[in-house]
C-alpha cells in the first residue's frame, strides 16, 4: 500500500489550507481539498471527557478565543470556544466529524497523534489511539491514513498491535522523536527529514524503503526541485495552491 504518487510529488495541506484560513477547522480542510491537496494533515487530542478532537496545542489560547488546556475543558465546553474570528466563526472538529467528511472526498490523511506515551497520560494515550483506529475502521478508511507522532511509543504500539495494516511516519534522524525502544527502521512507511541537502539522509532512508518526506519550511522553488531531486516523495505545505503552482 502506498499514498504517494509516482507523477509528481504528493501534496499535503497541513492543518488544512491553513495559510488562507483557520487551521484545523473544517473550512481549512474543504478548502484545502478544493485547492488539490492529495492530503490532510491534522492534529488529534482528547478532550477532558475523552472525546477525540482536532487541535495541535495542548492549550486553546493561539487558535481559539479560549485559554487554558485543552484536556481540563469537556467537548461541549470546547465547542463553545470560537477557532475563526467574529466574521467567520469556526469550531473545533471532532476525529468523527473530519473522517465521516473525508471518506467521501477524494483524499488521503496524515493523522498526527497528540496524546503522548509520558507519565500520568498512559491510559489517555492508549485510549487515543485505540479510538482513532476505531472511526477509521468504522469509516473504512483504512486504505487512506497514515499515523505519525513524536512519540515513538505510539508508532510502535500500533505496529506491535495491528502489524502492517496502518502505514506509519517517523522523523530522521530518529533522534527527533523520543520513546524510542524498536528500531524505526523496522516499521516506518516514511520519515520528515530537516536536513532537506544531505544525500545521505535521502539514501538511507530510499535503501530502507522508507520515503523522505519534507515539511513545510520548504517553500522555495529552488528548494522544492532540489528535494524532489533527491527523492522526496511528499510535502507538507500550508499553502497547497502556492506548491501546485510551482510543481506543475
Amino acid at each position: 500500500m502506498r499514498l504517494t504518487r509516482d507523477d509528481r510529488i504528493t501534496v499535503a495541506a497541513h492543518r488544512g489550507d491553513s495559510y488562507n484560513y483557520y487551521e484545523n477547522t473544517m473550512t481549512a480542510f474543504k478548502m484545502a481539498v478544493e485547492a488539490g491537496a492529495d492530503m490532510i494533515e491534522t492534529d488529534v487530542r482528547l478532550t477532558s471527557d475523552n472525546i477525540p478532537i482536532l487541535i495541535h496545542d495542548d492549550k486553546i489560547d493561539r487558535t481559539t478565543n479560549g485559554k487554558g488546556s485543552v484536556s481540563l475543558y469537556t467537548f461541549s465546553q470546547i465547542q463553545e470556544f470560537n477557532a475563526g474570528d467574529e466574521y467567520n466563526v469556526e469550531h473545533i472538529p471532532t476525529f468523527e466529524e473530519f473522517i465521516d467528511w473525508a471518506s467521501k472526498e477524494n483524499i488521503t490523511l496524515n493523522i498526527e497523534l497528540k496524546e503522548y506515551y509520558v507519565k500520568g497520560n498512559e491510559d489517555r494515550c492508549i485510549d487515543c489511539i485505540e479510538q482513532v483506529v476505531c472511526l477509521v475502521e468504522k469509516y473504512c478508511m483504512t486504505d487512506r491514513i497514515v499515523f505519525n507522532s513524536f512519540d515513538a511509543w505510539i508508532l510502535e504500539y500500533i505496529y506491535r498491535k495491528y502489524g502492517r495494516k496502518y502505514l506509519l511516519h517517523g522523523f530522521y534522524p530518529y533522534t527527533e522523536m523520543f520513546n524510542v525502544n524498536i528500531d524505526p527502521t523496522e516499521f516506518l512507511y516514511c520519515a520528515c527529514i530537516w536536513d532537506i541537502y544531505n544525500d545521505n539522509i535521502y539514501d538511507f532512508l530510499k535503501s530502507n524503503n522508507i520515503e523522505p518526506w519534507i515539511g513545510a519550511s520548504v517553500t522555495q522553488k529552488s528548494k522544492l526541485d532540489i528535494c524532489i531531486k533527491k527523492g522526496a516523495k511528499l510535502i507538507t505545505t500550508n499553502n497547497p495552491r502556492d506548491i501546485f503552482e510551482k510543481i506543475l
